[in-house]
Formats: C-alpha cells, sequence, structure tokens
C-alpha cells in the first residue's frame, strides 16, 4: 500500500539530529512540566507492568483545571523536578519498557517545534537541546532552509497554528507574513553588516511597518519592503547606525531589572545557575557601589573578550536569532503586535550579550563551550516560559524603555 506524504519546511540542521540519550549534558527529562493527552493519561492507568504501575499511580495526575483532551493530565515531578521515569543512566523508563508510542505528545516531539502556517507544516528546534544548539549554532554559513517530504502516519505535533488568509486579516500587516518574514530573516543574516546593525536595522524596519498599520497604508507594506531593501544594500542608513550611542549605563539597567525579574521567579536548572552565577560574579563591583566602576569593568572586559571573539564566531548570535525568530513564527506568532515581538529580539539578544561578558570576565577566556552551554541553559530557563518573556515586554513598555531609540541602544555592541 502506497504511503502518503507530507511536505515540511525546516531548516537543514534537523536532518542531523539524534538524540545523544544519557550522553546529553543536561537531561530534558528534569525542569519541565509534562501534560498528557487523553489517550495515554488512560493507557498509563490501565497499565499493569509491575515496575511502571506504582509510579503511574502515584506520579500521574488529572489536570482537573483543564478540560480539553490534549492536557487530560501530567507527570508529577520530584522534588528536583526530575521525572519519575527518569532511570539512573538518564534515559525514559516508558519509552525502555513500553515503547516510544507510549510517551507522551511534548516527551516524542521535544527538541522539535512544528506549526503550521496557512495549511502548510513546518518544523524546527529549541536550542534548550545541547545537541541542537551544537548543530544549529555552530554552523559557521549560517543557517538554510529546505523542504523535505515524510509519511504522513509519522506521529507529529502541531505547536502552534497561524493563518494569514482569513478575510479579518485583508487590512492587517498579518496577510503580508511571508514577505516581511522572508525579508526580516534575510537581513538577520546579511553580513555586510555587523549583528548588532541587524538588529538595529529590524528595528527600523518593524517601526516602518507599524506605522504603515497604524496610518491604514498596510497594503503598501510589500513596495516598502522593496525599497528598504535598496536602502539597506545601499548603505544609506549607516550614518543613522553610527550615530546610536553606546550607553552602558542603560543596558545594565534595562537587563538588571530583568534578570532580577528572572531570578523572583527562581528555577532549578543548574546550568544556568552556574552562568548567572558567573556572569553577577565577572562583574560584581567590590571597590565602591559607583554605576560608573561597573561600566568600566563591563567596558574592558567586553574589549579584552567579547569583542575579539564576536569578529570571528558572530554567526553563533546570528544562528540563535535567525532560529528563534523562525521557530516563533515572528514577527507575528504568539507576539500580541510587531513592535512586542522586536523588543523580545532586543532583550534576548542583549541579555545574552551581558551574560557573555560577564562569564568571560568570570573566567577570563570566551570560547564556544561557554557561549553553547549559556544560550542551551538560557533557551530553557528563559525561553520556555511564556509567562516571564510577556512580564518583561510589559516591564519595559510600563518603563517607558520600548521606544526605538531606547531598544537601538540595547543592541548597541
Amino acid at each position: 500500500m502506497e504511503q502518503h506524504k507530507r511536505m515540511i519546511l525546516m531548516p537543514e540542521y534537523m536532518k542531523q539530529f539524534r538524540c545523544i540519550g544519557s550522553k546529553c549534558e543536561d537531561s530534558c527529562c528534569i525542569g519541565w512540566t509534562v501534560s498528557l493527552d487523553k489517550k495515554r493519561y488512560q493507557n498509563y492507568r490501565k497499565n499493569n507492568n509491575m515496575e511502571l504501575k506504582p509510579i503511574f499511580k502515584s506520579m500521574v495526575r488529572r489536570s482537573h483545571n483543564n478540560k480539553t483532551d490534549e492536557f487530560y493530565g501530567r507527570i508529577v515531578m520530584d522534588e528536583l523536578g526530575r521525572c519519575p521515569f527518569l532511570d539512573e543512566s538518564k534515559l525514559c523508563k516508558i519509552q525502555d519498557i513500553l515503547g516510544e508510542e507510549y510517551l507522551s505528545n511534548i516527551c516524542a516531539s521535544y527538541p522539535r517545534f512544528t506549526s503550521r502556517i496557512d495549511g502548510k507544516l513546518e518544523r524546527s528546534a529549541t536550542t534548550s537541546c545541547p545537541e541542537i544548539a551544537r548543530l544549529a549554532l555552530l554552523n559557521p554559513n549560517g543557517i538554510c532552509f529546505e523542504q523535505i517530504q515524510e509519511d504522513e502516519d509519522l506521529r507529529i505535533m502541531i505547536n502552534s497554528s497561524f493563518d494569514t488568509e482569513g478575510y479579518s486579516l485583508y487590512n492587517k500587516p498579518e496577510k503580508y507574513f511571508w514577505d516581511i518574514r522572508l525579508f526580516c530573516i534575510s537581513l538577520l543574516q546579511d553580513r555586510d553588516y555587523s549583528l548588532s546593525e541587524r538588529v538595529m536595522l529590524l528595528g527600523i524596519v518593524n517601526n516602518r511597518i507599524e506605522g504603515l498599520y497604524k496610518m491604514q497604508k498596510t497594503h503598501d507594506i510589500p513596495k516598502v519592503l522593496e525599497s528598504l531593501a535598496k536602502m539597506i544594500s545601499a548603505g544609506n542608513f549607516r550614518e543613522e547606525l553610527d550615530k546610536v550611542p553606546t550607553q552602558v549605563e542603560i543596558q545594565l539597567k534595562i537587563l538588571e531589572t530583568m534578570i532580577n525579574e528572572r531570578l523572583l521567579i527562581g528555577t532549578l536548572n543548574e546550568r544556568y545557575i552556574e552562568c548567572l552565577n558567573e556572569t553577577l560574579l565577572g562583574l560584581e563591583n567590590t571597590e565602591d557601589e559607583k554605576i560608573e566602576t561597573t561600566i568600566k569593568k563591563y567596558e574592558e572586559a567586553y574589549d579584552s573578550y567579547l569583542k575579539d571573539y564576536l569578529k570571528e564566531k558572530e554567526y553563533i548570535l546570528e544562528n540563535f536569532l535567525v532560529n528563534e525568530y523562525f521557530r516563533w513564527m515572528m514577527p507575528f506568532g504568539g507576539f500580541t503586535s510587531i513592535w512586542d515581538s522586536y523588543i523580545f529580539i532586543c532583550v534576548v539578544y542583549g541579555m545574552i550579550k551581558l551574560h557573555l561578558v560577564g562569564m568571560a570576565e568570570y573566567h577570563k577566556e570566551l570560547n564556544d563551550e561557554l557561549t553553547l552551554k549559556l544560550i542551551q541553559s538560557f533557551s530553557k530557563v528563559i525561553l520556555h516560559n511564556n509567562q516571564y518573556i510577556q512580564s518583561i515586554i510589559n516591564l519595559i513598555k510600563e518603563n517607558g524603555l520600548d521606544t526605538l531609540a531606547y531598544m537601538t541602544i540595547l543592541s548597541r555592541n
């Protein structure tokens, strides 16, 4: 019998991904909330395997606050945030004893992330998985995308959906999602500019699109993007970019507030705790409490370590931003506005650079191992927490820091 095929757009690195299991530096079975669909929940409760039955009985619970079949139940983690089905070798007892078909949807799909846009399927992955972080970020040639065919009967979990063709979007920027997205990803990969310049240019582009929408000129978006592409290629914005000041004090204050907000929530991820502690110790002001002393320490550490590292390895941060832009279906996806998605990009870019400066000062060096450790653990703690991300966007807005001027300062190296 002939198998039906489906087409999926995805980054090339996805073809190389294989879970490395017990060799992984950071288990994906620790620190998550694992939901169960109704089928798996019932399968677990009925299962009579002698080893698994006691765990199913005590650690699998009904989610009474959710009425959908998709989030029908949940697995209760232990006091250390570990899954009760995790064995001594950091492998899953359910998969080992019963098979992959018994895994929850999230366990079966992680770190893959699948979206449906206008009926078309896309698959990417989160860099919270150390192996994905290596595959996606360490490619000096950048992230490329391609369409592949796969069997339709392969298990798939749709994480998000987006429709640009509805009548209600006729006069909204979402109608031009594909034009905007392609333009912005191409811009993030334009190495004629430094990455910080690309992020600043992204702000100019997003600001123009928001302005067109407010002036009810949404249908001008394609021709404005075409004009902007010519201006960027010709270098027309270089003088404007050069005038953006480097104001470390503003960067530090914004980012310190965001880090403190994260600390209030708390985290059990040891790898990120190590990175955060090294960041804080590296930038610690032991001489006095003047901000000028901290700024001087930050600038010296940036010049000594990060500046030269980025000259050679800036593609790592480029790949990270491109991967997130694609995965989140920016500039729309789950964001309430195009500008909110840009705030997110600036915040994430700024926080990673701040961590890298502090960690480099702490270790008196910066290398790929430290960079990957930070981005992977940062992704796991920060980028999997939609509540925290929205709280940061709200915090930026409440303090009047959501202007193009402040965001470009935050992006500036």
